[in-house]
């Protein structure tokens, strides 16, 4: 039975000392890291202006794992969502990468389901490893998978920004034939 989690608040003060009210201890990112992989939801405020900086502390997981363990993102990766920052797309580029990460988490999910029905309890392998073993004979073609699906969302997703631009072209040029500008009284002209 999966547990219900609980918004945990996490206090931060300017000498960036993160405080759990859960626990009513001091923690630091690590112990947020964990909370995470556990399933909890976490929000973390700024004591003084009492702001939301739940993201920044996350980005700042993200950013010491991917520095200091085997990173997630290559540099080719980054470039490309630094390039969608201030353009049309901008918009669409989270839900994108949110079904990816969800069609990659619902794969691991059912591997571990079908693993739990197929081998007994005492001897199954750690899930890590069996994971690392799937994942190296099957994981191009989840990847196969990931890619077509998303290739397909872009390709929908531009024809019909596409329909859309080209809509409003002809709205734009309907409502500019249909206004009549009147004669200039000195050149005689339009």
């Amino acid at each position: 039975m999966k547990k219900t989690s609980e918004l945990r608040i996490i206090k931060k003060y300017q000498n960036r000392r993160l405080y759990d009210t859960a626990t009513s201890t001091y923690i630091i990112l690590e112990d947020i890291k964990q909370m995470v992989m556990d399933g909890d939801v976490i929000k973390v405020i700024d004591v003084k202006t009492e702001a939301d900086v739940t993201r920044s502390v996350l980005l700042q997981i993200i950013l010491d794992e991917e520095v200091h363990a085997t990173p997630i993102f290559s540099n080719e990766f980054l470039l490309q969502i630094i390039r969608f920052y201030g353009k049309a797309f901008q918009p669409a580029v989270s839900p994108f990468l949110e079904q990816g990460i969800d069609m990659l988490r619902q794969t691991q999910k059912k591997f571990y389901s079908q693993l739990k029905a197929t081998h007994h309890k005492d001897s199954t392998p750690s899930s890590f490893e069996l994971w690392k073993e799937f994942w190296a004979e099957r994981g191009s073609f989840v990847q196969q998978n990931i890619f077509e699906y998303l290739t397909a969302s872009t390709s929908n997703f531009i024809q019909v920004q596409e329909q859309v631009k080209e809509q409003l072209q002809s709205q734009a040029e309907n409502f500019i034939s249909m206004m009549k500008f009147p004669f200039n009284k000195h050149t005689g002209s339009k």
